[in-house]
């Protein structure tokens, strides 16, 4: 199950467009029926939240707290042998710094979320960008995520 939350009022989103999306990207990503946790919070509980969990006292767009520890996110899908272990994680992402980066680079946030979104999955799958390597790992899987999103852009929802 994807379960949104908007606990901001900066910006209206269309939830359900929101959740279909992300179950659209789930299923690209091989992890389709999952469950995933996306909120949509403010500048101050993000900066908040990448105080406590990252030692980064300043906002950012987004967080991800994956359910389970991995050491590879090849194996990740593997590790899942019961329904309950089913769960991806949480993503948190902040509306006001998400506008603001639209506005200063002229994006739409139609087609920024989507990007956001996949990274954040990709984080809750066990990628990370820490080394180039992982970096250019993480990179192309969102790539190939996104790509086979536009492939299905008839029936997006957002």
């Amino acid at each position: 199950m994807v379960l949104v939350l908007n606990q901001q009022r900066l910006v209206w989103l269309p939830l359900r467009s929101i959740r279909r999306q992300v179950e659209i990207l789930l299923e690209c990503s091989g992890y389709a029926g999952w469950d995933v946790g996306v909120n949509f919070i403010d500048n101050k509980r993000i900066q908040h939240l990448n105080h406590q969990y990252r030692m980064k006292d300043s906002a950012t767009d987004i967080l991800s707290f994956p359910f389970h520890e991995t050491t590879s996110p090849e194996s990740f899908h593997a590790q899942a042998t019961t329904e309950d272990d089913r769960n991806l994680g949480d993503m948190f992402l902040a509306m006001p710094y998400i506008m603001d980066h639209c506005r200063a680079n002229g994006e739409s946030l139609t087609d920024h979320l989507p990007v956001l979104l996949t990274h954040g999955l990709c984080h809750l799958m066990g990628y990370d960008h820490e080394h180039d390597a992982d970096f250019l790992r993480m990179s192309n899987r969102e790539k190939e995520i996104l790509h086979k999103l536009r492939a299905r852009s008839s029936v997006l929802p957002f």
